[in-house]
């Protein structure tokens, strides 16, 4: 998977981030990639300014094709004064332009809405404004019972609130378990011991709420959380929290969380930045400051998979689906990234510091091949609104990007072959 850039690299209709009742982006929210489906009212209400729906200013560049929908809401859409709900900006190359957007109740814009050519109907009834993810819900709730019902293959271990999750060697699905108590107020998280390439399922046991302020994620010995990491997009990718009876979820603080979360019978309010898929049965709320979510789909197999729902019945979402490689779309130039608000000085994974003293971070390790050819040069006309990813790190997280194409292509293939 490819590290954070600025150009759309792979096409990827599956949904990004889910939110079963309402979803809501305020305060200084910035943007959300890929696909967005919201079954009930979407309020875009921020402290004035963009927010980008589709592609991302600095993103994963995993998004849907020009033109196809980005933002599907079963409810009313509004969009207040000062706002402008930017809709696959800088996709205007191809057959069909900009992204799409359906709604199933009214289309109340007091702000602006800029759709780049794509279509945005009203009034077309929950179900149809939602097709084919009109049951994604329940879908939801049935995957995370069927992960959560899985006997882990590796060790837990929760201290100061510092988690470590160690597999046992073995190649395969990994899987640990954690309750919702222990992983409560957690701030560090370090995967070690995991097999090349292994897909990692955390399971939380429990109901009560579940808040996360991420500071740090050690992933095989580097530290994936920050831009420069040459293991972001893969730590991304490959880990999926699953909280399956949890009722309500907090990522807080101004870090990066990386994975993808199920929470079907949960409501969640986002400071943080999130990168992986982001799916909550009920209620989402992002208020961050230059915080936003990232596309990436979680590698794992079992038990998600692409089948075609019967005759006369919407297709099951292609929910963790790999991505297709096409050729990028010569997108316009983005907005220049703000350095994010620092989450204050992460821990060293696995050994949190004592309260008021301050550690050092770990570096993370050096690109280990020269990058291929880049995507072709973007336009320079009009702006994305400004992302979490820091300006200094704009040229890191585009070489991560090229770096991390041929792994994404020898990744697909191995799974080609496996199909």
């Amino acid at each position: 998977m490819p590290g954070l850039g600025h150009n759309p690299t792979f096409t990827d209709g599956g949904v990004a981030l889910f939110a079963g009742g309402d979803y809501t982006a305020e305060g200084g929210s910035a943007e959300a990639e890929g696909l967005l489906v919201v079954g009930g009212n979407a309020t875009f209400a921020k402290s004035g300014g963009v927010f980008n729906v589709g592609r991302a200013g600095m993103g994963s560049g995993i998004i849907p094709a020009s033109g196809d929908v980005m933002l599907a809401v079963g409810g009313n859409l509004s969009v207040a004064r000062g706002v402008t709900l930017d809709v696959g900006h800088g996709l205007t190359s191809g057959p069909r332009y900009g992204g799409s957007i359906r709604v199933g109740g009214e289309l109340d814009v007091r702000g602006s809405l800029e759709t780049n050519g794509g279509q945005s109907p009203d009034g077309l009834g929950k179900d149809a404004a939602l097709k084919p993810h009109a049951g994604f819900g329940a879908t939801i709730a049935k995957e995370s019972a069927s992960l959560g019902a899985l006997k882990p293959t590796g060790k837990t271990e929760a201290k100061g609130g510092s988690v470590t999750f160690r597999g046992a060697g073995e190649s395969g699905l990994q899987v640990f378990e954690i309750s919702a108590a222990d992983i409560n107020d957690a701030s560090t998280f370090t995967f070690e011991s995991l097999p090349a390439g292994s897909s990692v399922v955390v399971n939380v046991s429990g109901s009560q709420p579940v808040k996360i302020s991420p500071m740090a994620v050690g992933f095989e010995g580097d530290r994936a959380d920050v831009y420069s990491s040459s293991k972001f997009g893969e730590a991304a990718s490959r880990i999926l929290y699953n909280f399956e009876d949890s009722t309500s979820l907090t990522l807080g603080g101004g870090g990066n969380f990386m994975g993808s979360v199920l929470a079907p019978e949960a409501s969640a309010d986002i400071t943080a930045s999130t990168n992986g898929r982001l799916y909550v049965g009920g209620n989402l709320t992002t208020r961050g400051s230059g915080n936003e979510s990232h596309n990436y789909p979680w590698n794992g197999t079992p038990p998600f998979s692409c089948e075609p729902g019967a005759p006369g019945e919407p297709e099951k979402p292609e929910v963790p689906s790999t991505p297709t490689p096409t050729p990028p779309a010569t997108p316009e130039e983005p907005g220049t990234p703000e350095e994010p608000e620092a989450p204050g000085t992460p821990e060293e994974p696995g050994a949190p510091s004592e309260p008021g003293e301050e550690t050092p971070s770990a570096e993370p390790s050096e690109p280990s091949a020269e990058p291929s050819k880049s995507a072709p040069e973007p336009k320079k006309e009009g702006d994305l609104a400004l992302t979490g990813a820091g300006s200094t790190v704009m040229i890191a997280g585009a070489a991560a990007l090229v770096i991390a194409a041929g792994a994404a292509i020898a990744f697909m293939t191995r799974r080609r072959r496996r199909a």
